[in-house]
């Protein structure tokens, strides 16, 4: 008797659907490219639960057809391909025909849609992939769709889901990332019956994206434009010295399609030529090139393409960033710091502590010496003042309280967290539309406007379930409150540091583990020298 057996409809559509709808983002994100292929001009997105509960896209686009509405919802139906040819010159989002049928399978689904105002509308709704009800309704030109209690028929499904705040971190992230893209389309966005932003239509991405961007990063962008006979390129970056440890976006975009493309994240950073120093750019790039050049099949959900010649690609856009940047030849480490290390060496020698690079301090030990990291020993500081059993943990108010305007998915992230941040000391509260007002900071943390600007950016980029863990919090607050690398430091601040370094119940490591000290014997340095 043969083992294999021909699986059950119900069983396909689901197993179809967790291809494409993955979680709530994946129907958000589905649902924008059909309003999108549909020419609407507005796009409103509501959510509850994060999405979990409810999404509902109302759009003003060109409406369907009570023919088209029935045929939307099975597998395999497009209005954009009739034949294999047509593969290759896709300029639309929606081609598979797997979008509605795929989110019908796994939800409660109403569209209510017309395109012609002389005629009535069309209403149907699904449950589970079964048409349960389809009518006739009065309404204006356009469609709405509503999906509710995504994975209601999975369980197990639902249950992997994270938070509420989570996904509709997501959902702001990716609404962020077609808005850059279509400035001249109107988004809102409402959740839990509140309207978190709305963006009228501007005249260019640049204006979109300054929304979105802090102000130093969007005055550090450099503007570019390229083309050959195979594509367009042009957009934005940072200028290298403006980079940070976290970039704040890094977009993609193939023929106005969001996508990730490795060959040119590698390509940009190859551009870079040493200039960033382990730091990350910001950058906005778009590529306006032959569909035909394209393979935007290569994943069920369409975020990655890949271009017909990569190599070509990644050498043109290279070539580009340098160019840009104004990079002909480079030395990363000129032969004058080796001079300068030699000097900062001999002003530092009558004193008992000194300091190498402004970030290691030296000390003469009986047995040989120890080095000391500095911003390691003062992440540990910190960390352990944070983390202080039974006791609250010790603040000092800010002189200037510090006012920081958040991008839509830092103040999710923000309001997830804020009463976590203020038990770790970091004191704060809303001010006005995504802006905040820090009043309080931890002791021995010399957190400045620029390093809680990168904190919420690094929040906002991590798994949040991690964020949920006091320990986790206080590992990246230390790290960016700590005393920087390249800071030169008195013999009365060294003297201190190392006095609360091993007053610490684990003074030698950092939170992340690195040491936070190293001890060279005589024996040792002896032995280098051949003695």
């Amino acid at each position: 008797m043969s083992k294999i057996k021909i699986l059950q409809d119900e069983v396909v559509r689901k197993i179809a659907a967790g291809e494409v709808i993955i979680r709530p983002v994946s129907v958000v994100k589905e649902l924008i490219e059909n309003s999108l292929d549909a020419q609407a001009q507005k796009i409103l997105i509501e959510l509850k639960g994060g999405g979990k509960d409810l999404i509902k896209v109302i759009d003003d686009g060109e409406g369907m057809s009570r023919e088209d509405v029935r045929l939307a919802i099975a597998r395999h139906a497009t209005s954009k391909i009739t034949s294999v040819d047509d593969l290759l010159k896709i300029r639309t989002y929606g081609f598979r025909g797997e979008a509605l049928a795929s989110i019908a399978a796994v939800s409660r689904l109403k569209i209510e849609s017309n395109n012609d105002e002389r005629f009535a509308g069309t209403y149907i709704f699904v449950e589970g992939g079964e048409i349960k009800e389809i009518k006739e309704i009065s309404r204006a030109r356009g469609t709405t769709v509503t999906v509710e209690t995504l994975f209601f028929n999975l369980p197990v499904r639902r249950a992997f889901l994270k938070s509420d705040s989570y996904e509709l971190k997501l959902i702001v992230e990716l609404i962020t990332i077609f808005a850059i893209a279509y400035p001249q389309l109107h988004f809102t966005l409402i959740s839990e019956g509140k309207e978190l932003f709305t963006l009228p239509k501007t005249q260019s991405y640049k204006d979109r994206l300054k929304l979105f961007l802090e102000k130093s990063t969007f005055n550090g962008l450099l503007e570019f434009a390229y083309s050959n006979p195979m594509f367009s390129f042009w957009g934005v970056i940072s200028r290298p010295e403006v980079a940070k440890n976290h970039f704040e976006i890094q977009q993609i975009y193939f023929n106005l399609r969001p996508v990730k493309n490795r060959v040119v994240t590698k390509a940009i950073y190859d551009g870079y030529a040493g200039r960033l120093m382990g730091r990350n750019p910001t950058f906005v790039v778009f590529f306006e090139t032959n569909p035909e050049n394209l393979d935007v099949n290569i994943h069920p959900t369409k975020t990655e393409v890949r271009f017909i010649d990569e190599k070509f690609l990644f050498d043109f856009v290279s070539e580009a960033i340098k160019k840009t940047l104004g990079i002909t030849n480079y030395r990363e480490i000129p032969e004058s710091v080796f001079y300068q290390n030699l000097i900062n060496f001999e002003e530092n020698r009558q004193l008992g502590f000194w300091q190498l690079h402004g970030t290691y301090i030296f000390a003469q030990i009986p047995s040989g010496y120890c080095i000391i990291d500095q911003h390691a020993a003062s992440e540990r500081i910190i960390y352990e003042e944070i983390l202080k059993k039974d006791e609250p943990v010790r603040t000092q108010g800010l002189l200037f309280p510090v006012i920081l305007e958040l991008s839509p998915d830092e103040f999710v992230v923000y309001e997830e967290i804020k009463d976590i941040l203020k038990n770790l000391g970091i004191e704060s509260k809303a001010f006005g539309n995504f802006s905040i007002v820090i009043e309080t900071i931890p002791v021995n943390s010399n957190l400045s406007k620029q390093d809680l600007k990168e904190l919420f950016r690094e929040l906002t980029q991590s798994d949040y379930k991690t964020l949920t863990y006091k320990e986790e919090l206080a590992r990246r607050i230390a790290c960016k409150g700590a005393i920087k690398a390249n800071q030169v430091l008195t013999q009365q601040e060294i003297e201190s540091l190392i006095n609360k370094l091993f007053a610490c119940n684990d003074p030698y490591f950092c939170p992340h583990g690195r040491p936070t000290i190293i001890k060279i014997s005589r024996e040792e340095l002896e032995r280098k020298f051949g003695r």
